[in-house]
């Protein structure tokens, strides 16, 4: 039975554990232990600060063409000395057909991820010294550049996932400030990411759980 009550938070996104460069995970891994806090790592500090995620979606999948009818009638007289042809009947009509293209060239190859500004907005110049360090630096292999969104369910469990491969920082917001803000709120910056490929997946939780127990 459909939920009537649906829940939209029901996401988790995570950057994977090697998504810093050592340089930068070293720099922070510093600062961060100046502070008593709950999180033993840089990743786990800029992961806990992620407020939301949007997955791109396609479009131009179709072309229009224009038909026109085949019922005319042949106009009489002439005009300067010349006959006034065929005059269609029907008016011409608009079809949609099916684009030449592959339906994964029209997927939107950006995604964007919501952070909160954390105190200090040390999550924000984490991914800002990541951005500058993946461009002015060769790239390293060995760091982990595929983003995961899983999908789940009321219970917790993860249903679905949406795969992000190659990502690269591509855009960040840039930074406010006032002193004429009457009270403070929860301000958020957005990170874009350019992804070279994209993979959805559905878990058959029965097959999952048929597995385990025969474990």
């Amino acid at each position: 039975m459909i939920s009537l009550s649906p829940r939209y938070d029901l996401f988790r996104i995570a950057l994977p554990k090697s998504f810093l460069p050592v340089e930068i995970l070293d720099k922070y891994t510093k600062i961060l232990e100046r502070d008593p806090n709950v999180f033993s790592t840089p990743i786990d500090y800029l992961n806990e600060s992620i407020q939301g995620v949007s997955i791109p979606g396609m479009n131009s999948l179709t072309m229009e063409q224009t038909q026109h009818s085949s019922n005319s009638i042949i106009r009489s007289g002439a005009q300067e000395g010349r006959p006034l042809g065929r005059i269609n009947v029907e008016p011409s009509l608009s079809i949609n057909y099916k684009e030449a293209a592959n339906p994964l060239d029209k997927i939107e190859r950006e995604f964007k991820i919501t952070f909160k500004r954390n105190q200090g907005l040390y999550n924000y110049f984490m991914l800002y010294e990541t951005a500058f360090w993946q461009f002015l630096k060769p790239l390293d292999k060995s760091l982990d550049r595929t983003i995961y969104v899983e999908l789940l369910d009321e219970y917790g469990a993860v249903t679905s996932y949406v795969l992000f491969k190659d990502c690269l920082i591509d855009g960040m917001d840039g930074l406010e400030f006032g002193y004429n803000k009457a009270e403070r709120d929860a301000d958020t910056f957005q990170v874009s990411f350019k992804f070279n490929n994209i993979d959805f997946d559905y878990i058959d939780l029965k097959y999952l759980n048929h597995t385990e127990s025969i474990q």
